[in-house]
């Protein structure tokens, strides 16, 4: 299942729920599209160490863009908004690898990183001083976080094994300002802590850097991706 999928799949459950007109007269269905920045991620290489401080070791990822789309249904009159939201996220760094020979270390370039797709159910609730122009809330839910790791030893790729699905909580607080009766824009900040295990595997045995021969990890290759950083999301909203 990949992003668009997800977000179709999303925007049918909105559609549904729309089709209730208990409160035709007072509904407010919107429809963003949006663009994040999330401040910092971990990604822990050997989580099942048997050494504390190797199991804790992690490379620190930051500074991570991505995009999202999502859908929202609400009754201002009671102040209450119920959203479906999906998200794309995918940060990825030059490290090194490296190997000893001897005295000698070769640095073996190495690529490490991850995607991860967050799909969250939201509940808001609009502060009192909001107007139809301008509408602050806050509010809060639960996801599921689907991620994969991207892991790379000179220029041999390797291959995910599952895709993880996991559960996560998230906090949130924004504001609308609409410069149309239909369209305006959207500023969110966002908390959340998704920890997502993943596995990966090598299908080659070695690889060829500078003239020698190292050999890759064998068999299952366990990491941890810890998305812990704020989000930060600017967008386009508008009203249907």
């Amino acid at each position: 299942m990949n992003f668009f999928s997800i977000f179709f799949a999303v925007l049918l459950w909105f559609f549904f729920l729309a089709g209730f007109d208990g409160y035709a007269q007072e509904q407010i269905r919107t429809m963003s599209v949006k663009g994040l920045y999330t401040s910092s991620s971990r990604l822990f290489p050997t989580p099942g160490a048997a050494d504390e401080i190797a199991r804790h070791r992690y490379n620190s990822l930051n500074h991570i863009f991505g995009y999202g789309a999502d859908v929202r249904y609400g009754i201002p009159s009671i102040g209450v908004i119920i959203g479906a939201s999906v998200e794309y996220l995918e940060k990825h760094a030059d490290f090194f690898t490296r190997y000893q020979i001897g005295d000698t270390v070769y640095p073996v370039p190495t690529v490490d990183g991850y995607y991860v797709i967050p799909v969250e159910l939201t509940g808001y609730f609009l502060i009192p001083v909001s107007s139809e122009r301008v509408q602050f809330y806050i509010g809060g839910g639960a996801g599921v976080y689907f991620g994969r790791r991207m892991y790379e030893v000179g220029g041999v790729q390797s291959e995910s094994l599952e895709r993880s699905v996991y559960p996560g909580i998230h906090v949130v607080s924004g504001i609308d300002y609409f410069f149309h009766h239909r369209i305006g824009l959207r500023g969110e900040l966002k908390f959340r802590d998704p920890d997502i295990e993943t596995h990966n595997r090598f299908n080659e045995e070695t690889i060829e850097f500078e003239g020698k021969t190292f050999n890759l990890p064998e068999g299952d290759i366990p990491s941890r991706i810890n998305v812990d950083g704020i989000v930060f999301s600017l967008g386009l909203v508008f009203r249907l």
